[in-house]
């Protein structure tokens, strides 16, 4: 069945009828009061999770044992609207109640949620509950002010390999459901709430074994991972005897493109497959064994996820709750309620911020989906469910009704604050690119440019596979189309730094400050990094300075490092030190301050430091620090520590195999030791695994030092072969 094809029949069942007033009369005559007080609360939220890819909403590639399940114990909600397709905003509503107008949280980084709204947490704990969260990714931090009101918060996200923590920034549901559930081991009594997050289903879509073997759509297998997760979590509840007693919350905060409409992942749009979500609502059983409450129920009218804190407060009983206005009680609808006549409101502002194009707002009644752009469109929902075709040239009457109460509501844009780089590559690994921070004056409509941001992907992608030719090439055309795109220029600059090209790489990199605010100094940094991978030590001072002239410490660090490149030891000691004084992750300022007294011939002091800071961060702490195993065994050799040193320079190859110090030191220490096949072998794979000119280079000189002559000339050969511009330093050894 194709994409469409599965909507429609998801539409057929939007347009069944509500229940009957009599048939609901009968429905509250059975189950009573649909009030239980005090009652454990469960909100599980699995991430980026599209409601059509469930097979209760008629997909029938989906295989969800354990969530299939759920459902049949609670009401399902055909037509539920987030108001925003971003993982912190929409969980900012969620816990709120209320709208990105009022809580201010518009993307997923630079933004905070501020102490004006109570959430949920806070509402709960006020009546004596217990509350605990446990989170899948870094979004989601407490430093965002999302954990507000939890007396427990688990958000440690670890790497789930060494070298992998720059694009690893999410850990399995399984890990996070063990943690919650350590929590429920120490919590006392029935009045508890539990928050469970779960990313599968976002991107990278690596599903694990043995779902990656029986799917054939990575996306679907991530489904089913998060619904094994899921089916865990709730095995533990109904093993603590706490699945009964429970009201049971599941969603998602917003759904995936999946190349709908052009957009792969989301944030961009705001068509049906990017806000319309599942949601399940589970009410507290009345006696042990029994059913809960209008089990097995449908809901077809719309209903937002604002509505889930008000559903929640009432349920459990909390004094004098009051609703917000525009919201209800979702179990109250299910039980016969009349549907309100209301339009539900969806922004999204990540286009404007993150890319300089036009924001969106979107607002959708049932039948018909108005979508205020540039150019505006308009989409009937029940007809056309995959919203193909725009109708807006076609029906004034509900473009101007609706026109007008978004006018009315929409939100009034909020800029962001500055994001560090730390903060900034890990938003980045998780699909939240920045192409341009110049966002005024008439924008651009979304729909006009977001193939730019496919081709952005790719060159990314590319550069992640280590095809970097094919990668500067692609963002190279990128570049040309639109020159104003500032994530572009930085991957492009990194891309011909690896190439060798070393001015044009200075001059794309400049361009990144040449196109941010002057308050955004994280591209200063960018450039100061550039300048020292290239041997520019000095300019990379200059940039540095110029980041913490204007209020960033972390210019500290990167200056520690250069001054350190030029042999100024005094130096990079003082900035490390003022760094570290800084506050905050600084692992590569007590990496200075170790090879400094390395440096200075003090090699245990400088070992000292290096153990002092695995301390500090641990060995997975410890997994993205370049530069770290290679001076341990730098230092263990100095010692006559040879065993030592030798695994410490391979554990240095294995997770950072470019960089080539590691690679020649471990060379040196296996020639040193008479084990010259070894060191010789451990050249070769250098150059096949890293196969820039400076590999190459790095391969020659090391094998001429080792005084393999005819080894130095094939590598040399095997150079001019590779590289039309051989380097001069690739000379016939003598």
């Amino acid at each position: 069945m194709t994409h469409c094809r599965r909507l429609a029949a998801t539409a057929l069942l939007a347009l069944a009828p509500l229940l009957l007033p009599a048939c609901s009369r009968k429905a509250k005559e059975a189950t009573g009061s649909l009030v239980t007080p005090g009652a454990p609360v469960v909100m599980i939220v699995v991430d980026t999770l599209r409601s059509d890819r469930l097979p209760f909403y008629g997909y029938a590639k989906g295989v969800t044992p354990a969530l299939s399940s759920l459902r049949e114990d609670s009401i399902l909600f055909e037509s539920a609207w987030s108001h925003v397709p971003l993982t912190l905003p929409s969980h900012a509503s969620l816990f709120t109640g209320t709208l990105p107008g009022v809580h201010r949280v518009l993307d997923n980084g630079g933004y905070r949620l501020g102490p004006g709204s109570p959430t949920l947490a806070q509402v709960l704990r006020r009546e004596g509950y217990a509350t605990g969260g446990a989170v899948s990714c870094v979004v989601l931090s407490g430093a965002t002010g999302i954990s507000r009101g939890f007396d427990f918060w688990e958000d440690r996200i670890e790497p789930e390999a060494p070298g992998l923590a720059a694009n690893r920034v999410q850990r399995p549901g399984l890990e996070t459901a063990k943690l919650l559930e350590e929590w429920l081991d120490v919590s006392k009594g029935d009045r508890l709430f539990a928050f469970f997050h779960l990313y599968e289903p976002h991107t990278p879509y690596e599903p694990p074994e043995p779902f990656r073997s029986r799917f054939a759509d990575p996306y679907d297998g991530e489904v089913a991972a998060a619904d094994a997760a899921v089916g865990s979590f709730l095995d533990d509840l109904k093993r603590r005897g706490l699945y009964e007693k429970s009201l049971v919350v599941f969603l998602s905060d917003h759904g995936e493109g999946l190349g709908d409409h052009g957009e792969d992942e989301h944030g961009v749009f705001l068509y049906r497959e990017a806000i319309q979500v599942p949601l399940l609502v589970k009410l507290p059983s009345p006696k042990a064994g029994e059913r809960p409450p209008l089990a097995g129920s449908r809901v077809t009218a719309p209903v937002q996820l604002v509505d889930v804190l008000p559903t929640i407060a009432t349920t459990v009983g909390v004094p004098g709750f009051v609703p917000a206005p525009g919201t209800l009680s979702l179990v109250r609808l299910a039980a016969g309620d009349p549907a309100p006549e209301r339009r539900i409101l969806s922004e999204t502002f990540y286009p404007r911020i993150r890319f300089g194009w036009s924001e969106l707002h979107s607002l959708v009644d049932g039948a018909w989906q108005f979508i205020d752009a540039p150019k505006p469109e308009l989409y009937d929902l029940h007809t056309d469910p995959g919203e193909a075709r725009n109708l807006v040239s076609d029906k004034s009457g509900p473009i101007r009704a609706m026109k007008a109460d978004l006018e009315k509501r929409k939100s009034a844009f909020v800029a962001p604050e500055a994001v560090d780089e730390e903060e900034a590559k890990k938003l980045a690994s998780l699909g939240y690119l920045t192409m341009t921070t110049a966002a005024s004056g008439s924008l651009p409509d979304p729909k006009d440019e977001i193939g730019t941001l496919g081709l952005l992907k790719e060159g990314l992608g590319l550069a992640k596979a280590d095809r970097v030719a094919e990668s500067t090439e692609v963002l190279k055309r990128l570049l040309a189309r639109n020159p104003r795109i500032v994530d572009a220029w930085e991957a492009y600059a990194q891309g011909l730094a690896r190439l060798g090209r070393t001015e044009e790489a200075l001059a794309a990199i400049r361009k990144t400050v040449e196109l941010s605010p002057p308050d955004r100094t994280n591209y200063l940094i960018s450039v100061a990094n550039l300048c020292l991978e290239v041997s520019r030590p000095e300019e990379a001072i200059r940039n540095a300075d110029l980041a913490i002239a204007r209020g960033d410490s972390g210019g500290y660090e990167v200056k520690a490092r250069a001054c350190l490149a030029k042999g100024d030891l005094a130096g990079a000691e003082a900035g490390a030190r003022r760094s570290i004084e800084a506050g905050g992750d600084r692992k590569r300022s007590w990496l200075v301050l170790a090879t400094v007294e390395a440096s200075r011939g003090h090699f245990q002091e400088a070992l000292r430091l290096t153990d002092e800071l695995k301390a500090r961060v641990g060995e997975r702490g410890l997994a993205d620090l370049i530069g770290f195993h290679f001076l341990r065994g730098n230092l263990l050799g100095r010692l006559n520590r040879w065993e030592e040193a030798e695994a410490e320079l391979r554990t240095e190859t294995r997770q950072f195999p470019r960089n080539l110090l590691g690679w020649q030191t471990l060379a040196f220490v296996l020639a040193s030791r008479n084990r010259m096949p070894e060191a010789k072998s451990v050249v070769e794979e250098m150059v096949e695994k890293v196969a820039t000119k400076a590999a190459y280079e790095a391969a020659f000189d090391q094998l001429t030092r080792m005084g393999d002559a005819p080894g130095a000339e094939k590598i040399r050969l095997r150079a001019e072969r590779k590289f039309p511009r051989p380097a001069s330093s690739l000379a016939t050894p003598r």
